[in-house]
């Protein structure tokens, strides 16, 4: 339901999803609020910010977010999808993630991108924007 409120109601600017304590389930670790008046770069920011809070605490996350871009003149908000899974995880936590990984995403529909990040280069908002951007003109 959170997910709807993204992707239909555009109620969230982004979700981020984890494994349960028990890794048994995936659950809402936050949702941000849509703030019309902040600026894309910023919510990106503080995402990221959660994305690297997570990894220090030896954790991985799966996220969607709502990007905001333009192709040619047209200004386009597309769901982008992130998994964020770096080196420095247990393999367990590794195999968890991925193996758990397609079964998240076949509950959401209107996925524009889906990308796996590994490191903070992933992350950066103009890569995800570019990957936006090729998806739009295939």
């Amino acid at each position: 339901n959170v997910y709807l409120d993204l992707q239909s109601k555009k109620k969230y600017r982004y979700i981020l999803y984890k494994l349960s304590d028990d890794f048994k389930e995936i659950v809402v670790d936050f949702a941000a609020p849509r703030d019309d008046s902040e600026d894309v770069k910023e919510a990106y920011d503080e995402f990221c910010g959660k994305l690297f809070a997570a990894e220090n605490a030896g954790q991985g996350r799966y996220g969607v977010f709502d990007v905001h871009y333009q192709v040619d003149s047209r200004e386009l908000d597309k769901v982008v999808f992130i998994t964020w899974v770096t080196d420095s995880l247990p393999i367990k936590q590794k195999m968890l993630y991925a193996s758990s990984n397609k079964a998240l995403r076949a509950k959401m529909t209107g996925i524009h991108t889906e990308i796996q990040c590994n490191d903070a280069s992933d992350l950066k908002l103009e890569n995800v924007i570019a990957k936006c951007r090729q998806k739009s003109y295939e």
